[in-house]
């Protein structure tokens, strides 16, 4: 049996978990170090040690943190709806500022460090999972072929929102995500 963590340590956590996010975002990963964490946050070096035994641990569990859930649409409401509503919760999630901002840090980071990759490659399994769920109502519902390529999809429709996001763009993502399901939809119709 896990022994529970205290309050006082989950502030403290929590503490260092904002304060290395935001030297992340302001400085890159090379800014991230334990002095600099621990000065930003008010929070002892030896309580940092507590939560984690290096600082590739803590950058792992500040990318875990700023991982957006993106809400699952209802799939009783039908294709078209429930793809619309994913996109549309997609732009909103991409639109915030915090996840704007960290989105360079993380992918520069993913190159370097496998078990961040391997968190980032999770988080994107379980978006097309949900995606591939959507998509099989369409199946179903006769509007697009069973030979779908989830991965080809889930490109089409993120790149552009991610695109524009990443180039500053953020404030028309929900627009430009119904603009490319339209697209994505009248390219099946028949």
């Amino acid at each position: 049996m896990t022994k529970p963590i205290s309050p006082r340590a989950l502030r403290s956590r929590e503490k260092l978990l904002r304060a290395a996010t935001e030297l992340l975002v302001e400085s890159g990963p090379r800014g991230v170090t334990v002095d600099a964490v621990s000065d930003a946050s008010g929070v002892a070096k030896s309580t940092l040690y507590r939560h984690w035994q290096t600082r590739d641990e803590m950058l792992v569990d500040v990318v875990r943190c700023n991982i957006p859930d993106i809400d699952e649409p209802d799939p009783s409401r039908g294709f078209e709806v429930a793809l619309r509503t994913y996109m549309g919760n997609a732009a909103t999630t991409i639109a915030d500022p915090q996840w704007s901002r960290i989105v360079p840090a993380m992918m520069s980071l993913r190159t370097t460090m496998p078990d961040l990759a391997a968190i980032v490659d999770e988080d994107r399994s379980a978006k097309a999972n949900k995606l591939q769920a959507i998509l099989d109502l369409g199946i179903a519902e006769g509007l697009l072929p069973a030979s779908i390529d989830t991965d080809m999809v889930s490109n089409l429709l993120f790149g552009p929102i991610f695109f524009s996001s990443l180039v500053g763009q953020s404030t028309e993502l929900e627009k430009l995500s119904d603009y490319v399901v339209d697209r994505f939809i009248a390219s099946y119709a028949t």
